[in-house]
């Protein structure tokens, strides 16, 4: 019976001592968090950054909007300087084209007269948006430029010197060039231009 007693207590005391153990590992982690956090954010806007050249940003755009984006907080243009080290004119003039984007939103705050800046979260339509501004920024001015040359090799801007062979070769691969990049505008004004028209497309590639 003693011996029983003794094994009781023994298990108690042990019990108790992995649960304090527990209650200071807790305390010890929910301790560390916020510097982990600001590691994570520190991370993410890295990588954002290193990413810019994928979505055709610079990289100060970039790493801004990551900021706002994996903090999900509304940021101050002053808050934005500090955490990344930039100058408040660079903040400015990439905030107003996130903000023209429709990437970034303006946010007001009660009592407080500055303007702070909130990324969108939906990560579907903050995908369209970067599709269609690249296409709008690097495809559609390629056509534009391919017309002019088709143009200025017409028949109806050089007249029978359109017959020569060497400006027929080259009016036929400005077309062929033409007909490829407007199978991809039309691509693009279909599935990736709209969130819906991203999500298809990506759900049709991930169905092959």
């Amino acid at each position: 019976m003693l011996l029983s007693d003794a094994a009781h207590k023994i298990h108690l005391l042990l019990k108790e001592k992995n649960l304090v153990k527990g209650a200071k590992a807790v305390e010890s982690e929910a301790a560390q968090l916020p510097q982990l956090l600001v590691e994570v954010e520190q991370q993410f806007v890295e990588l954002w950054g290193d990413m810019s050249s994928w979505w055709g940003v610079s990289r100060t755009m970039a790493e801004i909007h990551g900021l706002l984006y994996i903090t999900g907080e509304a940021l101050s243009a002053e808050e934005i300087q500090r955490r990344l080290g930039i100058s408040r004119g660079n903040v400015s003039m990439n905030i107003r084209t996130l903000v023209e984007w429709g990437l970034v939103r303006r946010v007001r705050k009660r009592g407080d007269r500055r303007e702070y800046f909130q990324s969108v979260t939906d990560v579907w339509e903050m995908f369209t948006v970067l599709a269609a501004q690249r296409k709008r920024r690097e495809i559609d001015p390629v056509v534009r430029t391919l017309e002019e040359c088709r143009e200025r090799l017409s028949a109806e801007s050089i007249g029978e010197a359109a017959s020569d062979p060497k400006a027929r070769q080259r009016l036929e691969r400005i077309e062929n060039l033409l007909t490829f990049l407007r199978m991809l505008q039309q691509l693009a004004e279909k599935f990736i231009t709209s969130q819906r028209g991203l999500q298809a497309a990506v759900k049709r590639l991930a169905e092959l």
